[in-house]
């Protein structure tokens, strides 16, 4: 009789105190209505975008400045070899004073000439330094278009770096919302004597860990911060929402166009392809150097002495140089010239073996990543679910509250892994834009 008294009284008051601790700020939400962290980062109408930080980047990083310091030289060297299609012009003056030997009479003597001298044809071996120059200055362009590329991709790693540390905040947040939820019921329940003290210690050791991870995500934040900031090349950089999200984007690309994709368009590729054609005019160069030079060489000129009339006097000279012996100079040019290309030849094939290797890597990345995204969905959905059986269950005094506990952790790892596929995803399409030769 004792016993069914005390059933009688004891669902009143469930009742009541589940009134009182659903109507508390900061409870889970519902099952149908998955958290803000799991569903991307929420952003104002106006922040950071990722193409502004790739902007900033491209103008701020020494590593790209450098890669263009090196274009405008080889600029100059190509400048310098087309020097060869003009003449040389040069004048020479000489003044002399001083005393002759017997008389010693002051003479003064002044002499001046000036120099023309051209290389009218040597066989097409200016043509051949003037082109490998040329491919050359090429070759610089597409190496500057790798390092651009790579810092472009850094800085979007950098940028997502900071929207999953800001995802992974919000979720950490959240977990200590419930837990400070969950204490105050389980003190609500110890007050009126139907849960132990050690559920009440339980629920501020779980709290305390939440709020643990919490400092733990703000300095992740931080730091994700300041990664960015280097990333796009500047000393300091102010706070802001990012307006990028975390969604899944469909690649319209198979592997195999992807890979076709890469082999024309990956500047590493292009880099060598132009090497090549340097190295092989330098080849066609040192074969032309047994052929000879034909130069042009005029002078005109004057000279005067003290109590004399200055004479003055020119001539054109035409010449022909033939090569005869050289102690085989040539011939081991040619040898050094044939090994480069051969080398060069075998460096482009290792990079296009690697090139192929990137883009099957990144693809299939993406392709489970993805996979991985919508199981991790699912696993946070049913995490939820499961939390809010448990905390109906532990609210009415039918679950202990290490349930609730577990039920809390799994939903935060669930919340915690959903962020993370999000992030590698979006990684992957951009290792994947990259491995093609995008930005």
């Amino acid at each position: 009789m004792n016993q069914l008294k005390k059933k009688k009284w004891r669902l009143p008051v469930y009742f009541l105190l589940v009134v009182v601790f659903s109507s508390f700020p900061g409870r889970a939400r519902p099952a149908d209505a998955p958290a803000a962290a799991t569903q991307g980062v929420p952003s104002a109408p106006s922040g950071l975008t990722i193409d502004e930080v790739v902007r900033i980047a491209l103008e701020n990083q020494s590593t790209v400045k450098s890669a263009q310091y090196q274009i405008n030289a080889q600029d100059a060297v190509l400048h310098q070899q087309m020097a060869a299609y003009y003449p040389t012009i040069t004048i020479n003056n000489t003044y002399t004073t001083g005393s002759t030997a017997l008389g010693g009479r002051a003479v003064d003597a002044f002499t001046g000439a000036g120099q023309v001298n051209m290389t009218l044809y040597n066989f097409g071996k200016r043509e051949g330094l003037v082109q490998s120059a040329r491919e050359t200055l090429g070759a610089t362009q597409y190496a500057y278009k790798v390092t651009a590329n790579n810092t472009v991709l850094a800085a979007k790693q950098a940028y997502l770096g900071v929207l999953q540390a800001n995802a992974l905040l919000k979720v950490n947040e959240e977990t200590v919302n419930d837990r400070e939820v969950t204490l105050r019921q389980t003190q609500g329940f110890y007050d009126v004597g139907t849960k132990p003290r050690s559920d009440v210690t339980q629920a501020e050791a779980n709290l305390y860990i939440a709020q643990a991870n919490q400092i733990a995500a703000k300095n992740g934040v931080d730091i994700a911060w300041a990664t960015l900031i280097n990333a796009m090349g500047v000393d300091d950089y102010p706070k802001q929402p990012l307006a990028e999200e975390l969604t899944v984007a469909p690649f319209p690309m198979t592997l195999d166009e992807a890979r076709r994709t890469a082999f024309a368009s990956r500047p590493e590729l292009l880099q060598f392809a132009s090497l090549l054609k340097a190295q092989d005019e330098l080849i066609a160069v040192a074969r032309r150097n047994h052929l000879p030079d034909i130069a042009v060489n005029s002078k005109y000129g004057g000279a005067s002495a003290t109590f004399e009339s200055p004479s003055r006097s020119w001539n054109i000279q035409l010449s022909l140089s033939i090569p005869i012996f050289n102690g085989f100079q040539t011939t081991y040019q040619v040898q050094q010239a044939l090994a480069t290309y051969h080398s060069i030849k075998e460096q482009e094939r290792v990079e296009r073996q690697q090139v192929a290797l990137q883009v099957e890597q990144s693809y299939l990345n993406l392709s489970a990543t993805r996979d991985a995204v919508r199981a991790n969905e699912a696993a946070v959905k049913a995490a939820k679910e499961n939390l809010d059986l448990h905390q109906g269950r532990y609210e009415v005094g039918y679950a202990p509250i290490v349930e609730v506990t577990d039920a809390q952790t799994t939903y935060t790892t669930a919340q915690t892994n959903y962020v993370n596929a999000l992030v590698a995803n979006k990684l992957a399409l951009a290792q994947l834009v990259n491995a093609m030769g995008g930005q």
